[in-house]
């Protein structure tokens, strides 16, 4: 049944979208595609808000207000931004974003009206990174909650009047994410494996690690933050999610370098703390604490070949009671003291509890 209401409606779309995704492959067109419709639906959840439609890299959304929906587009900026670290302007993902107020036909799971048409006009002239609000959801804002400065009057096609847009101003800021379990990962001896491999040999590999480090991610709910190399920073909001996705990660990796003749396991550090975020940069404590905890993989697991997981006594204690437990091991400083030829590391275990994670079959 057809109804006609007054409705706060977003746009969104991924800028310059068909330019950089030419070069992508079928697969990796449609798990980008999938990662963003995600991504997209999380944030417009979180603050009240439903997916009407989508059109690949475009969506449609309805909120209860203009200020949540606001709120939730500065969110999604701000978090593409920092799932993006380290990227320039020419290399992230970057969306805008285009927000009006009106009356619109709500029939057949779909949306119509004049209001409908100045959201998508509004977000053709939106730049990069920006959001843009009709003059109508301009006037409802909280202006108490959310910034906004005014653009110009557009003569918009289609509309036949000129349209006032305003914008929300972004102030840049730290961000910080509190108490992630913090997950690193490198390829154990990669750089020795490099040498006389052909470039598809490597290839394989690191679609391969790619593949799975998505996966787990998806599977319990984890974050890549960064990746540089072989090298994944991870990020998950409990620790026992965390440790099923490592578990998960060293199988698949072990399987996957037994089938290939591959020498070469892989590392992993766990710890739980903070991120701050500060545009596309990510900087913390206990990030560098995380990557300690990683750097123990030589004298824990000499052999190269095998997987190496080493987490730190704040995961340790969130696990207590759970099947993880018996599977952590304390490193005792006197058996590998000797072994230690980095002064930060020895430091760093004397004030530091630091645990072993075997699992079975690595």
């Amino acid at each position: 049944m057809a109804n006609l209401r007054s409705t706060v409606i977003m746009k969104t779309d991924i800028c310059g979208f068909t330019t950089r995704v030419k070069n992508l492959s079928e697969f990796d067109l449609s798990s980008l595609l999938n990662q963003h419709k995600i991504f997209i639906s999380d944030m417009a959840g979180k603050n009240e808000g439903s997916i009407v439609k989508g059109e690949g890299d475009s969506f449609w959304i309805i909120f209860p207000s203009v200020t949540t929906a606001t709120l939730a587009a500065v969110e999604m900026q701000q978090e593409l931004r920092a799932m993006q670290p380290g990227k320039g302007d020419d290399e992230r993902l970057a969306i805008r974003i285009a927000i009006a107020l009106g009356d619109v036909l709500h029939q057949d799971r779909d949306i119509f009206g004049d209001t409908v048409n100045l959201t998508a006009r509004i977000e053709s002239v939106t730049p990069p990174d920006e959001i843009y609000l009709s003059q109508a959801a301009w006037l409802a804002l909280n202006k108490a909650e959310v910034r906004t400065a005014f653009v110009n009057e557009f003569s918009l096609k289609g509309m036949s009047e000129p349209e006032k847009l305003y914008k929300i101003d972004q102030k840049h800021k730290t961000r910080i994410i509190k108490n992630q379990a913090i997950v690193f990962t490198d390829i154990r001896n990669f750089t020795v494996y490099q040498e006389g491999k052909s470039i598809e040999e490597i290839e394989l590999l690191l679609n391969h690690l790619d593949q799975i480090q998505r996966e787990v991610c998806e599977s319990y709910g984890g974050t890549i933050r960064l990746i540089i190399g072989d090298a994944y920073f991870l990020t998950f909001p409990e620790s026992y999610l965390a440790l099923a996705a490592v578990e998960k990660l060293c199988n698949k990796w072990t399987a996957f370098i037994q089938s290939h003749q591959i020498n070469c396991g892989i590392a992993v550090g766990i710890h739980k703390g903070d991120l701050n975020i500060f545009r596309s940069c990510i900087y913390g404590t206990d990030i560098n604490m995380t990557a300690r905890h990683r750097n123990f993989k030589a004298v824990v697991v000499p052999d190269k070949a095998k997987n190496s997981v080493i987490v730190s006594g704040k995961i340790k204690n969130e696990i207590v009671g759970t099947k993880w437990e018996d599977d952590l091991q304390k490193l005792e400083i006197g058996k590998i003291w000797d072994k230690l030829t980095d002064s930060k590391l020895k430091e760093f275990i004397k004030a530091n509890k630091v645990y072993q994670l075997i699992f079975e079959g690595n």
